[in-house]
């Protein structure tokens, strides 16, 4: 009897076990993407798979994959970065001063913003990694210093980015909008790091267990260092693409990018408590957001119910999706 009630104990189990595989795995979110797209198909199939709206949906996720991407990194180590969208602001705003609509600035300016955003990954590594501060109080502190120095610069839009830079981040061939191309070489770039080299394994390391990856020999303050460099960079980049949509700088444009980006890689399978997730998860959370967000001209939705219908997704997607563990 025992033996019977064990074995129908595990056949219960299994299917359980196997659920939480798939939400650990990153496709749990791909499935949501899936049914999302099919009820827009169902509803109108004309309008969803025309050219422009395909070109909009890739033209989306372009911003928010970019810090999302970067903000999965920090996460698996076990942390965080509130200041993703105050980076991003701050950083476009000074590209479009600094380059002001003169192409020979274009580069130099591009590569010290990109620089300026790695900084910022700096200081923040060495105050988690050496100063022991949590990383919820250091991004949240940054947070508010990178927004107020924007504020300083600037209450209004200002600057100019040259022609160029903005025909990149708004002309599309097809369907295919040309900034997206940024996004598949970051996910490509970060993808090599995480899953072929010795600073990918260390980061889920760290995010496992730090003091048991720092016994083993695996450099924990470097690691984190490492990790939010890669946050920043991309926080600029998004910043950089953020300016070039607009044409010009804003000391507002990356406002509620930080809060996106953390709801993208949660629903992509990623744990917070660090150690666990997948770059197909994390893009699949950002695929999610551009499908609803490009969705409300076609299904008629006024936009202000935008945030609304996010956190009921975020609700509905984490009660279903998200391991038993992270509960």
């Amino acid at each position: 009897m025992s033996t019977a009630v064990a074995t129908t104990a595990r056949a219960r189990q299994r299917p359980r076990l196997d659920f939480s595989r798939v939400a650990r795995s990153g496709l749990a979110t791909w499935i949501v993407v899936a049914a999302l797209v099919l009820g827009l198909t169902v509803h109108d199939a004309s309008g969803f798979w025309t050219t422009g709206n395909i070109a909009n949906v890739l033209t989306a996720m372009v911003v928010l994959g970019l810090v999302s991407v970067g903000q999965n990194v920090v996460v698996l180590t076990g942390g965080i970065d509130l200041s993703v969208g105050s980076a991003a602001t701050l950083t476009g705003l000074l590209a479009a001063i600094m380059i002001d609509g003169y192409p020979e600035r274009a580069i130099p300016v591009v590569i010290a913003v990109l620089a300026i955003g790695a900084l910022i990954g700096v200081g923040h590594g060495l105050l988690i990694a050496r100063v022991k501060l949590p990383p919820f109080v250091v991004t949240l502190a940054t947070f508010f210093i990178l927004q107020g120095v924007a504020f300083m610069i600037t209450s209004s839009p200002t600057g100019q980015v040259t022609k160029n830079l903005s025909n990149f981040a708004l002309e599309k061939t097809g369907f295919f909008p040309h900034a997206f191309i940024v996004l598949i070489v970051a996910v490509a770039l970060v993808a090599f790091l995480l899953y072929r080299t010795a600073l990918g394994r260390n980061v889920y390391a760290v995010g496992g267990d730090s003091e048991a990856a720092r016994s083993n020999g695996v450099p924990v303050t470097s690691t984190l260092v490492w990790a939010y460099v890669v946050c920043g960079l991309l926080a600029a980049a998004a910043g950089i693409m953020l300016a070039a949509r607009a044409t010009i700088g804003s000391p507002t444009a990356g406002q509620g990018l930080e809060l996106s980006a953390i709801a993208a890689v949660v629903i992509g399978g990623s744990s917070l408590m660090g150690g666990r997730g997948t770059l197909v998860g994390t893009v699949g959370g950002v695929l999610l957001f551009a499908l609803i967000e490009t969705s409300f001209t076609l299904l008629q939705i006024e936009a202000t119910l935008n945030d609304l219908i996010r956190g009921l997704v975020i609700i509905a997607a984490a009660a279903i999706f998200v391991s038993k563990d992270d509960r």
